[in-house]
């Protein structure tokens, strides 16, 4: 079971189709988030960007697993959500694609199998399903001369076309913050800024914890990634029930140093 984040740690989710959109996820993972996190260090916030260009295998992606993690990395950065289209609508998974388990644990998907992309999934999921966000989900639309500049994978299909017109009207019909950019530098000097308006917000110099704050967010997060799984020790568990059942009032645990 994957334990929460330690306190004063961001997760930033990256939604976009991935052939057309390299060069702004590039600069936004060697430029922009490196300038924020140097920022944000005397604070003592950890910025974690999540870009599942690098999260998701072959294998995992042949299995039909494309989904659920892109799904779970959604929930485990709530309520930060960056969503980035162009003209691409993105890769519609097929029908057959959608696990039993998944269904059960996301019934709302059942509606759009084989009929909505990943991209616009991940954004229903994660914005457009919940009306509560306010103020920290972005989206940003690139103009569409640049893709015609570029041709190949940025240009859509007809049927692409339609779906994400129809998704960016949703999208301004919310109300929602919306960006038009007209090349992947103008996209990342604006999130940069977008993003040090938020966090500074949510995270200012005045709220900076103090020496005891901070000792415990270094124990908890030395704690976080070794709670998450854990194996071995059932005779020990067993000799300890055993003696609680036994209602023994005196119980010694003794072990090396780190061993706990």
């Amino acid at each position: 079971m994957l334990c929460e984040m330690p306190p004063r740690t961001v997760r930033l989710f990256l939604s976009s189709t991935f052939r057309d959109f390299s060069e702004e996820r590039d600069l936004l993972v060697r430029r922009v988030f490196p300038a924020l996190r140097a920022r944000l260090k005397d604070r003592f916030v950890e910025l974690v960007d999540v870009d599942l260009r690098w999260g998701i295998t072959a294998e995992e992606a042949e299995r039909g697993e494309v989904l659920p993690i892109c799904l779970a990395e959604i929930d485990r950065a709530r309520p930060y959500f960056i969503g980035m289209l162009g003209e691409r609508y993105g890769w519609v998974p097929p029908p057959d694609s959608y696990a039993a388990d998944l269904l059960e644990r996301q019934p709302w998907l059942k509606k759009h199998q084989g009929g909505k992309s990943v991209t616009e999934l991940e954004i229903l999921h994660g914005v457009l399903n919940n009306r509560r966000i306010r103020g920290r989900a972005f989206f940003y639309f690139r103009s569409p001369a640049y893709a015609r500049t570029k041709g190949g994978d940025y240009l859509p299909s007809a049927e692409d076309r339609a779906s994400q017109t129809e998704l960016k009207r949703r999208i301004r019909e919310r109300g929602l913050p919306v960006t038009s950019y007209a090349d992947p530098e103008a996209l990342a000097r604006r999130i940069e800024r977008d993003l040090w308006k938020l966090l500074d917000a949510d995270f200012p110099a005045t709220s900076v914890p103090d020496s005891f704050e901070r000792e415990r967010l270094r124990h908890e997060a030395y704690a976080a990634p070794r709670r998450r799984l854990y194996l071995g020790g059932e005779r020990y568990q067993a000799a300890l029930t055993k003696l609680l059942e036994a209602e023994e009032p005196r119980i010694v645990i003794e072990g090396a140093s780190g061993g706990g």
